[in-house]
């Protein structure tokens, strides 16, 4: 598989192009943190939906936390590239294994809660995050979505949909079946490419 480094104007770009594509208003906007806030952040400076409340949900997740060890983070600003794309490759192959063995029923069980005014009719809802890998974090952050607003249009944008067997598919993507190295990214290294 593909790994694509973008650096700050690089994103900048592809946030551009995804935005082009995005063809509903939404009423909300639901970033994932950490990551979905740099795009929905990004979008609110843009001004693409003027009218449009933007909330933020927060799941962590297990390897996260093995990422947020001093020593992990010293050995991915090291490490060279070649080595970093082949951990990528190797994590994305692990990901792959496990979409077969997720209980979906249990996942359902999980609940995120965006407290939204309850004066305003929601319509149209945009879920974004910076990639799809499993599907698991946005199938729990849309199932719920689906019980707090059951007549909404819940629509999904994400710069990289990684893996194409991923339990649930975005409505608009840049990327497919590619491995994307953001600027937040803990293994990008900035001074290499934001000449």
């Amino acid at each position: 598989m593909k790994v694509k480094t973008l650096n700050n104007s690089g994103f900048q770009e592809e946030l551009d192009a995804l935005s082009a594509k995005i063809d509903i208003d939404p009423d909300i906007v639901v970033q994932i943190e950490n990551a979905g806030a740099h795009l929905g952040n990004l979008l609110k400076a843009k001004n693409k939906f003027s009218k449009t409340d933007f909330y933020s949900v927060r799941i962590q997740r297990r390897r996260e936390q093995i990422k947020q060890n001093a020593i992990f983070r010293v050995l991915l600003r090291i490490l060279p590239y070649s080595i970093l794309n082949y951990l990528r490759r190797y994590e994305s192959k692990k990901a792959l294994a496990s979409i077969s063995k997720m209980n979906l029923d249990e996942l359902s069980k999980l609940t995120v809660k965006i407290n939204a005014a309850p004066s305003i009719e929601i319509e149209n809802i945009l879920i974004v995050d910076d990639a799809i890998d499993t599907g698991r974090t946005m199938h729990l952050v849309k199932n719920n979505l689906e019980e707090q607003f059951p007549e909404a249009n819940i629509k999904i944008a994400v710069l990289s949909w990684t893996l194409e067997e991923s339990i649930i598919k975005p409505d608009f993507y840049i990327f497919k079946n590619v491995l994307v190295r953001f600027p937040w990214s803990k293994d990008y290294k900035g001074k290499d490419f934001e000449q």
